[in-house]
């Protein structure tokens, strides 16, 4: 369950990082940077009360990286937000210091993006960055119905080698297990800031490949390993082992844009019978950039879960099918609007229609 805080604790951090620091020697205000959203969204065909149609204010991200010595940097991310409408909270999303071996190694420590696939670690919590309005439903942030566990505590090796054939990233790291906690009315994945629920660490691998003569191009994959179990509160109780198997295409540059993510999540139960339960997911994003303005996109989701899983079962996950398309148009360097519609399809039965408008930015 993610830790909330007040407002008024949030402006002490805020005059903490950018005020002066006068009173540690040399020391100098670390240069702060955010992102932001306004958005309004209506639901048709469904119940839920966005039916109407409402404006709302997305997330605040604030965050802050520097070098504070030659081999030697640190970086905080905090976001403001209105989960369900009640007053706003802040949360601690990133918090991690790195020292700086050499082009091939990088080693880190604290709270951060897990090491799982493309978009959870080029995408974070400014939704400027990406090209949707929404991320794809199981790559969505633990207290936002995801299903992966897309942060981290514990330390993290990273490292790029620059080879004749192409170039070769990679980040490994050994982290607290994953718990499902009740978070409100709601069941959601947390990744233990404070504890670990048992001693088995949670490793995760993700290595990518870029060939020299393809430079637009960059294939990966990823192997998430952990034990995942569940608090006193959670019904039903989960005591997995689980698996996480990944592959990613993506190309970055040029006008065409392409990235494309499947996920296999491999659930072996502790409790019962001990059986061995397999959930499919994936993605697959293209669009297209006219003039350095204009980007229509389309994507199709998918999550194919087994119902027999009690990880699902615990985090009120279903299968689901989403088709989207947008527009997104930069309307400068620092902001752009996105327009977009959605059709989501809820265990073959259940059918509505989303459509929703962004104003995002960055300062």
């Amino acid at each position: 369950m993610r830790h909330r805080h007040r407002i008024a604790i949030f402006g002490i951090i805020v005059l903490a990082l950018w005020g002066p620091m006068d009173w540690i020697p040399s020391a100098s205000p670390l240069d702060l940077h955010g992102f932001g959203d306004v958005q309004y969204y209506q639901f048709l065909n469904s119940d839920d009360t966005n039916e109407n149609g409402a404006f709302f204010l997305g997330q605040l991200d604030l965050y802050a990286a520097e070098s504070i010595a030659p081999r030697l940097d640190v970086l905080t991310e905090l976001v403001i937000e209105s989960p369900d409408g009640a007053e706003f909270v802040v949360d601690l999303e990133r918090i991690q210091i790195g020292y700086l071996v050499s082009d091939a190694l990088k080693l880190s420590a604290g709270r951060f993006h897990s090491p799982i696939g493309y978009w959870n670690t080029a995408y974070h919590h400014g939704s400027f960055l990406q090209t949707t309005i929404e991320r794809p439903l199981f790559l969505r942030f633990e207290d936002d119905g995801g299903v992966l566990p897309v942060h981290s505590i514990g330390v993290l090796a990273s490292g790029r080698f620059f080879k004749a054939a192409g170039d070769v990233s990679y980040a490994v790291q050994v982290a607290n297990g994953s718990a499902i906690a009740l978070d409100g009315t709601a069941n959601v994945l947390h990744p233990d800031n404070t504890s670990d629920k048992n001693h088995n660490k949670a490793l995760g691998l993700h290595a990518d490949f870029t060939p020299a003569r393809l430079r637009a191009w960059t294939l990966g994959a990823s192997l998430y390993h952990h034990r995942v179990v569940s608090e006193v509160a959670v019904a039903p109780s989960v005591d997995v082992v689980q698996t996480i198997v990944g592959t990613d295409l993506t190309k970055r540059s040029g006008a065409l844009e392409l990235a494309a993510e499947y996920f296999l999540l491999r659930d072996r139960d502790r409790l019962g019978a001990g059986n061995t339960t397999t959930n499919h997911l994936y993605y697959v994003q293209v669009g297209y950039e006219f003039k350095g303005r204009l980007t229509p996109y389309a994507r199709h989701e998918r999550m194919s879960l087994n119902e027999s899983d009690p990880y699902a079962a615990a985090l009120g996950a279903t299968d689901s099918r989403t088709e989207t398309a947008g527009l997104r148009i930069r309307l400068g360097e620092p902001s752009v609007l996105k327009i977009e519609g959605r059709f989501v399809d809820t265990n073959g039965t259940s059918h509505h229609q989303e459509y929703a408008a962004q104003w995002a930015f960055t300062f």
